[in-house]
Parts: structure tokens; sequence; C-alpha cells
């Protein structure tokens, strides 16, 4: 648990009510009492987001970096009023009002981020993490319309895109771009932050990535899209219908995006602290959620080795150190493996690594 106090933060809450009515006349330029469930919704929205802005973040120089393909993070609002503490006199306030916190809860849009209990696993860790006020980050991708929207026509179930992303969100949009180059393409990657916050403690981040060209207007019907388009659409879909080749390789070109984005992330990191990375492992511990990071692995050691000037026993004797592997079955499905040729088609650069890795 943290030491210090998050004094900023709590001036404002001593003050929630001013804050909400204050929020109320900057959001929708009338009082609390006659704005709708999703006009309070946003007010709630950007007071919590203004109380996790000064809340600190969890300090330490080692810092945990969980990668994961999803994170089943669920509705934020209600989270995060919890585990400020502030749940039950936010609702007693907008009760005061005529509006019933229940009710707003419902305005909100659920991230689709993940699907089932790996993604719902990866939550919680994050969750635990900054509860306990250790230093810890999950690095994802910022899908747009998730797995699917299931609805029923005719006894039928459909499958529908999932759209959640909002113009007001508890998104935070960055500066950092990272280009991540497959065999005969390059894209780049935008990280958007989204704050995770303890119970009654500090704060960490999800670091989701998002692919700058992607485009929305590939989805015409249901969930189906054209899977051949990669630099329009890496982070439309969590797990894309591989039932093809080019589904398949999507999944490759998905994953190394991820792997590539999280590899830049953290040595940058090491790069701005001015850390040591023949120390790599005193600062930073990487962990693989399922096979779906694993490229991580040897990325790390390509860019040891052609941005850090590391030979390949260096660079291969560091990335050991920093990374652990958590799986979750041990069923063939999902234990995931790749033609040799389609990693040669997309990441021909880790080949010779992974080779390498095998020999060994």
């Amino acid at each position: 648990m943290p030491t210090h106090t998050n004094l900023q933060r709590d001036i404002l809450i001593s003050n929630l009510e001013e804050q909400l009515q204050k929020g109320a006349k900057e959001v929708c330029g009338k009082s609390l009492s006659r704005c709708s469930n999703r006009e309070v919704y946003k007010i709630l929205l950007k007071v919590t987001n203004d109380l996790l802005a000064v809340t600190e973040s969890c300090q330490g120089e080692k810092k945990l970096y969980f990668i994961s393909m999803e994170f089943l993070i669920g509705k934020l609002l209600s989270n995060n009023l919890i585990n400020l503490r502030i749940y039950d006199e936010v609702k007693n306030i907008l009760h005061q009002y005529g509006k019933e916190l229940s009710e707003i809860e419902e305005v909100e849009p659920e991230p689709s981020l993940g699907n089932g209990g790996l993604g719902r696993l990866a939550a919680c860790f994050l969750d635990s993490i900054a509860t306990l006020g250790l230093p810890g980050e999950g690095i994802g991708l910022l899908y747009h319309y998730g797995l699917f929207r299931q609805k029923f026509h005719s006894n039928l179930q459909k499958a529908e895109k999932d759209p959640w992303i909002e113009k007001d969100s508890w998104l935070e949009k960055t500066d950092t771009v990272f280009d991540v180059q497959f065999g005969d393409k390059k894209v780049t990657a935008r990280l958007y932050n989204l704050r995770v916050a303890g119970y009654d403690s500090d704060v960490n981040m999800l670091r989701l990535f998002d692919l700058e060209s992607v485009d929305e207007g590939l989805v015409k019907s249901g969930i189906q899209f054209d899977k051949s388009k990669v630099d329009q659409n890496l982070t439309l879909f969590l797990y894309p219908d591989d039932s093809d080749e080019d589904g398949n390789l999507l999944r490759i070109y998905q994953e190394y995006f991820l792997c590539s984005c999280a590899a830049q992330l953290i040595l940058g990191e090491m790069k701005a602290h001015r850390y040591d990375c023949t120390r790599l492992s005193d600062y930073a511990q990487v962990q693989i959620n399922d096979t779906h990071p694993t490229m991580v692995i040897p990325e790390l050691i390509r860019l040891l080795m052609e941005e850090k000037g590391f030979d390949m026993d260096k660079a291969i004797e560091l990335v050991t150190q920093t990374c652990a592997y958590t799986n979750h079955t041990i069923l063939a499905e999902a234990l995931e493996t790749w033609p040799r040729a389609w990693l040669e088609k997309v990441v021909p650069q880790l080949v010779p690594i992974i080779d390498e890795l095998d020999r060994r």
C-alpha cells in the first residue's frame, strides 16, 4: 500500500457536490438537476477523470508489464467510484437532485477489450496490482468493435459489431507513436492510456495501442471485413475469424503489432529513465498472458541487438531474466502454432532469432 497521501485528490473529494455542480456547468451549461441521465454520466466521467488525474501513480524502480490480447475490464464508472471510496456519497448527492446512480450506470458503454477468463484475469491482476500500490501496466490493443455483439433474429443468433468508443470516454490519447515493420509494409501505432485505480490507493495505466490508419468503413455487414487489408484492419476486432489463410495471417499481424509496440514501450521507458539495459530485469518484469504475446521475446532480443548493440548471447540472457509466461490451458487448439512460411511473410526479422532459440 502507498505510504503517501493523495492530498490534492482528497481536497477535491471533500467538495464533491461542488465539483459535480461545477462539472454540470462546464459539460452541459446547466444545473445538475436539469441534466439527463446521459449528461449526468458525462459529468461523472469528467469529475472522476479529474480525480484520477491528480491521484499519485504507483511508484517503484521496477515495473511489471502485463501483456495480453484481452482485458475484460467491464464498465468503469462504478468501479472507479468504489475504488475512490466515493460511490455512496455520489449516489446520495445525485438522489438529492432527483437522479439515480444505478440508472446512470446503464448509460455507460462497456469497453469491448476482452471476451473470457483470459481477459478477466488480466483485468483482476491490474486491479490488484494498483490496490497494492505496485507499479505495473497492462499492454493491449484498442479494439474498435471487440469480439462481436450477440443479437437474435427469428430465434437465430446474429453477430454484429460492438462499437463502444465515444468522444467522451476514459481513454486518453497520447503523442506516443511507434512504427511497426511487417515484411514488406510498415504501419504506425498510436498509444492511448486508460487509468486503473486501486482501492483507496494509487493508479496505474492500461496502455492500449491503436492502428493510426484503421478504417472502420471496412466493416460492411455484421462482422465481415476484408482481412487482407492489414494496414487498415489490425485493431478492428478481437480474435478475427481465422477459418482461412487471410484470417490466420491477420492473427499473426495483430500479435506482432502488440508485441512490437510493447517492446518499444518498455525499452523507451528504460531510456527515458536513463536505466542501464544491462540491468533490464532489475527494472522491468514482462508477464506474457498466454500464447498470443510470446513474440515479445524475440522482438525484445531483436531490439536489444539492433538498437542497443548487444550480441545475441547477451540479448537472450537479458530477455530470459526479464520475461515470464502464464498459460491458461493445455488444449492443443489453444496452444498456437504457425507454419514457418507465414512467419517468414509477416515477421521475417524474427525468424533467425526464433531458429536460434529453438536450436538452444
